[in-house]
């Protein structure tokens, strides 16, 4: 993939290395020479390490994604890490195609309409899009659960929104929510709506798995810790879902590898966000950069 910032929670902390002369055999005159340790550019930002895996003299902070909502205390974040074996670009295509939702996370956010609305998808320099909007429908269970937390009636239609957005190397931030129908949907005033950021970091390992750092900022109620630690249970329900599907997949590319994607309408978000990749990989071949991203919160 490409060069990038990698990022680690300021929690989980960069391992270390030491030595402690008290623990070397009496014998032992002098501490062993070890092997040069290459050292990496970090910036902490966002509750997030970044790590600058390239060439350390073209880091650039300022390439870092900009997430107002960390910085903002109407914003609530609650969030977690996966390790996910599986290509960083399986992972990718599912969240650029949210027509999975309908079959694999039937009990939570899924529902017919996903599956029965259109999908636009646009590339704008080297960010992807994809959206889809649905009308006048009933909120399935994670939904209902999110405007109750915003004291909004559940049992009510709704107009509902997905906006996925893919930055490189592997960054997909996707603005999701539900308004009450007719009250103006995605553009609708906060009172009647339910309304979040899904944050999807995806660090890769090998080439056939991944740190999969997870979550979700939302701006209502977001000092409800309660409902945090509730919306927080529900999507990592969710996410696990996702492994297991994403695992079983990888596994099937290993066993037949002469066979390639089958790819659909509904994966163009996929397709073109695997096309910016394949593009800023062939560049840096030619002339190495670096890219930007994060490794757990």
């Amino acid at each position: 993939m490409p060069n990038h910032w990698a990022g680690q929670s300021a929690a989980s902390r960069l391992s270390s290395f030491a030595v402690r002369m008290g623990q070397l055999p009496r014998w032992r005159t002098s501490v062993p020479i070890f092997p040069a340790i290459r050292s990496f550019p970090v910036v902490e930002r966002y509750g997030f390490v970044w790590v600058w895996t390239g060439d350390a003299t073209r880091a650039d902070p300022a390439k870092l994604h900009h997430l107002g909502w960390a910085e903002n205390p109407d914003w609530a974040y609650g969030g977690g890490l996966y390790h996910v074996n599986c290509d960083y670009r399986l992972m990718i295509d599912n969240l650029m195609d949210l027509t999975h939702e309908t079959y694999v996370h039937a009990g939570s956010i899924g529902q017919k309409e996903i599956d029965e609305s259109p999908v636009s998808t646009k590339t704008e320099d080297n960010t992807v899009v994809t959206s889809r909007f649905m009308n006048n429908i009933m909120p399935p269970p994670f939904w209902a659960m999110a405007l109750r937390g915003n004291h909004l009636a559940d049992d009510v239609p709704v107009d509902r929104w997905q906006i996925c957005r893919f930055t490189p190397p592997s960054h997909v931030l996707i603005e999701v929510g539900v308004a009450h129908a007719g009250k103006g949907g995605y553009d609708a005033d906060p009172q009647y709506k339910a309304s979040s950021v899904v944050v999807d970091f995806i660090t890769p390992e090998t080439e056939t798995s991944i740190w999969y750092f997870w979550g979700m900022a939302r701006n209502f109620n977001p000092r409800d810790k309660a409902l945090t630690a509730s919306i927080r249970e529900g999507q990592g329900k969710i996410f696990s879902e996702d492994l297991a599907i994403l695992e079983s997949q990888q596994r099937n590319l290993l066993a037949r590898p002469a066979r390639k994607l089958l790819n659909l309408n509904i994966d163009a978000g996929g397709v073109q966000s695997r096309r910016i990749l394949d593009r800023i990989i062939a560049e840096e071949r030619q002339s190495p950069t670096t890219e930007a991203m994060p490794v757990n919160r």
